[in-house]
């Protein structure tokens, strides 16, 4: 079979790392056995996950197709919408505008580059399903709801350790949130003076990732919606990235977040050598 060039960018937010491709004929494959391969830490390119962005013509909108590192599809992704925004601005997408809306999953979300290199980004994420207070009678009380795809948290009492992995996957795939399960954040903080703490067992990674925006956009939402928070909270990732987090109302209403933090390329490049039967 014929030999394929793809070009990428490898890119990370707070250390949440992604493949991004230009894909404006679909011409690449979506089936989970390709986008497992490309993430693969050892013999692929490696990554989280994989989005393919394509503008819309006449639209003035771009695209963004998010797949988890096991191939499975995601509505969204947070520190991936800020690294599609700066990927987009560096390939000249959408016009090489600073303020551009993107198309992930059926929510129309807005994003702003923040400076000239591209490196912080600004966006907006919304609340699709209110948070809930749960009673768990293994984990006590979590809140679930979603900031575009699901998530529990679970707020740590101070000087309360966690095992992310084993806790995470537990009540990833908790009786009472099946069929679909969802991430799980465990947060804490000693006082309000200092960043909240977040550590996310991701759903799809099926692990701990550095850091997790829709996990970050959904601790805010429960802080202030049940622990009286501000409108505005600053969260400090697993990877040691700040991310800054403000609530948006509307008429007192809690619709979603606006996450600001970064969104660094590691490097640009070329893969070749895979045929056409790596596609499927």
């Amino acid at each position: 079979m014929e030999n394929v060039k793809m070009l990428f960018s490898k890119m990370h937010g707070a250390g949440n790392d992604f493949i991004l491709i230009n894909d404006p004929a679909r011409e690449w494959s979506r089936s989970p056995h390709f986008i497992a391969k490309l993430c693969d830490r050892h013999r692929g390119i490696g990554g989280d996950g994989v989005i393919f962005l394509r503008e819309i013509p006449g639209e003035n909108l771009i695209r963004m197709d998010y797949y988890n590192s096991d191939g499975s599809a995601a509505a969204v992704c947070g520190n991936g919408l800020r690294c599609s925004a700066s990927f987009a601005y560096r390939n000249g997408l959408g016009g090489k505008k600073k303020n551009m809306t993107f198309l992930a999953g059926d929510n129309f979300l807005q994003t702003s580059i923040m400076d000239d290199s591209g490196d912080s980004v600004k966006i907006e994420l919304l609340v699709t399903e209110p948070f809930r207070k749960y009673e768990l009678s293994d984990f006590g009380s979590v809140y679930k709801g979603s900031v575009g795809v699901p998530h529990l948290i679970k707020v740590l009492s101070p000087g309360e350790t966690v095992d992310v992995g084993n806790d995470g996957r537990r009540l990833r795939f908790h009786e009472c949130f099946q069929p679909d399960g969802a991430n799980v954040d465990f947060v804490s903080f000693p006082d309000r003076k200092h960043p909240v703490t977040v550590r996310t067992y991701e759903r799809g990674v099926e692990g701990e990732t550095l850091a997790c925006g829709t996990g970050c956009a959904s601790t805010a939402v429960v802080l202030h919606q049940f622990f009286h928070f501000p409108e505005k909270v600053s969260i400090l990732s697993r990877g040691g990235d700040v991310l800054e987090i403000e609530i948006i109302k509307e008429c007192n209403i809690l619709k979603g977040v606006f996450l600001t933090g970064p969104a660094v390329t590691v490097f640009d490049g070329e893969l070749s050598g895979w045929n056409q039967d790596c596609l499927t």
